[in-house]
């Protein structure tokens, strides 16, 4: 899971670098069918940058995150009303039918068992109630994965997947349809446009850096990665002007209760 800052980070470098500049969470939001007083769960709220797109829609706001510091920092985004929960998303502490719409936005793929917290999402909502969880496709970033790979590999360690690999758009879809019985795909083609090569690492340090398996990067091979990364993206940025990562992502729905 991205830490707090980091988390600050890579929304910033979406909303300034990005090739087609659109409200991501406006967007996901806009799919759902509000009534106007809607009750939220929002699994794995992170820093709460959702709240306020619910509370426009006169949502009540529930919200759950594993993380103290997460559940700080939604805190302080001071949106009246919002109760805060500290669990997981594989033991929602709720009772069956409660909620109208559940959100896991950019987050079950950090879930060690996908199926369980689908299930779990599933059996707080409403009969009726719509499930939405917005990720990114499976060749969402690969430009920087390539670089990334290749630099670990000059380290001497190896690389890990990017997290959202574990539930890209297209086989997160399946996942939904395996617990809800159907779901419905909405895919917002995108990618970052980095002018400088400052502009990419500072994405890449939020998080990239750390797909290593094993145990953490010692300095030295923190350093020998960076090196080679900042080189092969200043390689690009001098001779194409602009380094362009497609970064493709998509919302999934689904009704609880509703027909295949």
């Amino acid at each position: 899971m991205y830490r707090e800052h980091t988390l600050r980070t890579r929304i910033e470098t979406h909303r300034k670098y990005s090739e087609r500049p659109v409200d991501f969470f406006a967007w996901v939001v806009s799919h759902i069918p509000w009534r106007g007083d809607d009750h939220v769960l929002d699994v794995g709220c992170g820093n709460g940058a959702y709240f306020p797109y619910y509370r426009n829609k006169g949502a009540r706001i529930t919200a759950l995150d594993l993380s103290p510091e997460m559940l700080t920092a939604a805190r302080k985004r001071n949106v009246a009303g919002v109760r805060l929960v500290q669990a997981t998303a594989t033991a929602i502490p709720f009772a069956d039918n409660t909620f109208d719409v559940v959100f896991a936005n950019h987050v079950l793929f950090f879930v060690e068992d996908i199926e369980r917290a689908l299930r779990e999402c599933h059996r707080v909502l409403k009969p009726g109630g719509v499930f939405a969880a917005a990720t990114n496709t499976a060749d969402s970033q690969q430009a920087l994965y390539a670089l990334h790979a290749r630099a670990v590999h000059r380290a001497g360690r190896m690389p890990r997947p990017l997290p959202h690999v574990r539930f890209p758009l297209e086989e997160g879809a399946t996942w939904v349809r395996n617990v809800f019985g159907h779901a419905e795909v909405h895919r917002h083609e995108n990618a970052f446009l980095f002018p400088s090569v400052e502009a990419a690492m500072r994405y890449y340090l939020s998080g990239p850096i750390n797909e290593v398996v094993g145990p953490p990067l010692s300095p030295e091979e923190r350093q020998i990665i960076i090196e080679e990364v900042r080189r092969r993206i200043a390689y690009i940025i001098e001779r194409e002007g602009v380094w362009r990562v497609p970064k493709s992502a998509g919302v999934i729905l689904a009704r609880k209760g509703a027909s295949p």
